[in-house]
């Protein structure tokens, strides 16, 4: 069984309003033991997190999120037409992380997997897929899909403090 070690990428990638914690900053709970806050009022997001490493104990050591500067996160399936596709979100810690050579080879070993990944910093975002294997499929397809997915999570990522309150989620009748 894998454990996080020295790894607290999640602590930096990730946005967290109910902390006040921007994306792409460290948390200031995070102290060199771990998380300050765990066990006495750490978000439940935080408690249930488990990144794509930690849960698949075939991804080599190598890989751990501290080390290729990246966080990989399995986000369910999307739906289109016929097709169910699984969904991969990989959060950077800077803007070309995905480049490094170990980035490289797990992002090219998920997307041999069958995986769809959205690639983010910050408000870019890059989806990058397998389009021999999903040769129907677009790019806007994908993106409408899985805004419509997350779109009926919201309620409960308000609850894990995931997002603000002012999230606004689609609806199905506002993807065309």
């Amino acid at each position: 069984m894998k454990t996080c070690g020295e790894c607290r990428m999640c602590c930096k990638v990730f946005p967290l309003p109910v902390l006040g914690k921007a994306e792409n900053q460290w948390c200031r709970f995070l102290s060199p033991s771990g998380c300050a806050v765990h066990g006495h009022g750490q978000p439940e997001v935080c408690r249930e997190y488990a990144c794509y490493w930690l849960d698949h104990q075939e991804v080599p050591e190598g890989h751990r999120p501290d080390r290729i500067g990246m966080v990989a996160t399995e986000c369910g399936t999307i739906r289109i037409a016929d097709e169910v596709l699984p969904v991969v979100v990989v959060n950077q810690a800077e803007p070309e992380a995905c480049r490094a050579p170990g980035a490289q080879a797990l992002i090219g070993e998920m997307l041999a997997g069958g995986f769809v990944l959205f690639v983010v910093y910050g408000l870019d975002v890059q989806i990058l897929y397998d389009r021999r294997r999903w040769a129907s499929t677009s790019e806007a397809d994908i993106e409408a899909a899985f805004r419509y997915e997350r779109s009926r999570d919201a309620g409960e990522l308000k609850r894990l403090g995931a997002v603000d309150e002012d999230y606004c989620p689609l609806t199905e009748g506002q993807i065309t």
